[in-house]
């Protein structure tokens, strides 16, 4: 993601506007404050391995981590530089939280728009309080919200991004992927697309882990991260159909209250569906998530997955091969916005329906989703009441 404090330097105007740059300002100030080289840091650890866990380990993690930075760099083609050479104990769970908006009746992100840098779908605040202000200010206006913790970003060059203890002690796969996804920013940006920056990084997180993984995994942590993948893309399709059974209702020419009455209804179905199916959906690790099931964090599950096919398509296309596959994105980055998302879209259908045959035993069979919940006559505006007895939203985009 874009870091608050860019948009802080950049620019100002307003009384709420200079309220939050400021903020942004003074929470990126006091990471950057906090560093402390990652050789000082184990040379303090190293006395205490014996006698404290977790100082032995957070000692294992900042190692693993400058190993990871030497893969990435010789492996995956990405630049660590300075980055990450440092540490930050933080005084909370997260470095950020995101404010996700949307309307009840559409899946389009609220957005924040800048001059220069363009617009986010999000806004990130370095404390959680100002967030759920911020949200609550939202939902006054008709919003719904989703607030969300984000364990890292990165500057784009602009700082020495640091190691923070919001992440660093995550299991080994999940700390590689994590700094492989955050040097991919470096490596490409397409400004002001969000869904084209984190599609790309989230990509290059999970292939360079599976990289990483032939040569230091083992089979059992194979196994599992293979495992934990399957689980995330039920739930990733699952999220996807819903959000395509959502937008036909909100396309409909429904009244608006049949229209509520119609996505609390199909709401209701999916967290029930994925109740029913919870031990192949991640065994719990989604509970929160889905509790909070709305438009909002609908959209920023698409932020970060939808084009994730199609920069698979593209590394496939080159046979792995990482230089390339990076100047075909950053040829594609390049591209005014329409043109570089219908150059992604052809990518990733062709990629998803490729698979469709090895995936689709996978598919969770969720009742909300299948079948028609309006007939025709209904989605053209003839009628305006919700039908019963089966009736459902076509699945299909």
């Amino acid at each position: 993601m874009l870091p608050p404090v860019l948009f802080a330097l950049l620019f100002a105007g307003g009384c709420q506007t200079i309220s939050y740059y400021s903020h942004a300002a003074l929470g990126q100030w006091r990471v950057l404050t906090g560093r402390e080289p990652v050789a000082d840091v184990l040379a303090q650890l190293e006395h205490r391995r014996g006698d404290d866990p977790d100082a032995e380990l957070l000692y294992r993690r900042l190692a693993f981590s400058q190993e990871v930075l030497g893969f990435a760099e010789h492996e995956l083609g990405l630049e660590a530089g300075d980055r990450y050479r440092t540490y930050v104990h933080l005084d909370r769970p997260a470095v950020l939280w995101n404010l996700f908006a949307a309307r009840p009746l559409s899946l389009e992100p609220h957005q924040w728009c800048y001059p220069v840098v363009g617009c986010a779908p999000y806004r990130g605040y370095f404390d959680f309080s100002y967030a759920m202000r911020s949200a609550e200010v939202l939902e006054q206006q008709g919003y719904e919200i989703y607030v969300g913790p984000v364990a890292a970003y990165s500057t784009l060059g602009w700082f020495a991004d640091p190691l923070l203890s919001s992440f660093v002690t995550w299991p080994e796969p999940d700390l590689a992927a994590l700094l492989f996804h955050e040097l991919a920013h470096g490596r490409v940006w397409a400004a002001g697309d969000v869904a084209f920056n984190e599609s790309f990084a989230t990509f290059v997180g999970r292939q360079g882990l599976s990289v990483w993984l032939r040569d230091h995994g083992g089979d059992t942590v194979e196994r599992n991260r293979r495992a934990a993948l399957q689980a995330r893309r039920r739930l990733m399709d699952l999220l996807e159909r819903t959000r395509d059974t959502l937008r036909g209702i909100y396309r409909s020419r429904a009244s608006v209250p049949v229209k509520l009455a119609a996505k609390a209804q199909v709401l209701d179905g999916v967290k029930a569906c994925y109740a029913g199916h919870r031990d192949v959906l991640g065994g719990g690790r989604f509970d929160a998530l889905m509790i909070g099931l709305n438009n909002a964090l609908l959209v920023s599950v698409a932020t970060y997955e939808d084009l994730v096919p199609a920069f698979a398509a593209l590394y496939e296309s080159v046979d792995g091969d990482w230089d390339a596959f990076y100047a075909e994105v950053a040829a594609i980055a390049a591209l005014d916005p329409k043109a570089r998302r219908a150059a992604l879209r052809v990518s990733g259908y062709q990629y998803v329906a490729e698979r469709s045959d090895d995936h689709g035993p996978d598919q969770i069979e969720c009742e909300a989703l299948s079948g028609h919940l309006f007939d025709s006559e209904f989605a053209g505006g003839v009628h305006d009441d919700v039908r019963r007895g089966g009736h459902r939203q076509h699945e299909g985009a």
